[in-house]
């Protein structure tokens, strides 16, 4: 009897990417001239996954939220793990914005992906755990043909494919 195959479907950034680009900004925050004379502080925690950056309001703040933006997407960050707050007055001219770092698909992505691959009506198996997906099936074509789909289509979340065995 063959052996299944499988993979993985996930929604991870890399984050020690997020970090180098996080820190790229800090640098380049104290150092820009359009920078000088404000106090912009760009904070990473990465346990909560947020990214906060706290300027004056208005220009200054724009700008140093697009320099983070920016700063990822030269490291390879794909800006749509990106989910971006409102700016939130903290006080004086200052204000916060909090930009969230989404990771995982939620449950509604989960069930969408998972008819998706059933609509393909190849011998494949999906079972969503947690906040990722697993198809398996014996025939290694059958599951190079549902990354090909998935990849060809928006599910509004960034897809990976991990452990291909």
């Amino acid at each position: 009897m063959a052996k299944d195959s499988s993979f993985d479907i996930v929604s991870e950034p890399d984050w020690g990417e997020i970090a180098n680009a996080v820190h790229q900004a800090q640098q380049e925050a104290g150092q820009r001239f359009d920078f000088r004379g404000h106090d912009v502080e760009i904070r990473w925690d990465r346990k909560a996954a947020l990214i906060t950056v706290e300027a004056p309001a208005g220009l200054v703040l724009e700008a140093a939220v697009a320099l983070v933006e920016q700063r990822l997407a030269r490291r390879g960050v794909p800006l749509r793990f990106l989910a971006p707050g409102d700016p939130e007055p903290r006080g004086g001219d200052r204000a916060q914005v909090v930009l969230t770092v989404r990771h995982g698909i939620p449950p509604d992505v989960a069930k969408r992906i998972q008819q998706a691959v059933r609509a393909l009506k190849l011998k494949v198996d999906v079972a969503i755990q947690g906040d990722a997906l697993r198809v398996s099936g014996k025939q290694k074509d059958d599951l190079q043909a549902v990354i090909r789909h998935l990849k060809s289509q928006d599910f509004g979340v960034e897809l990976a494919f991990t452990n291909y065995r």
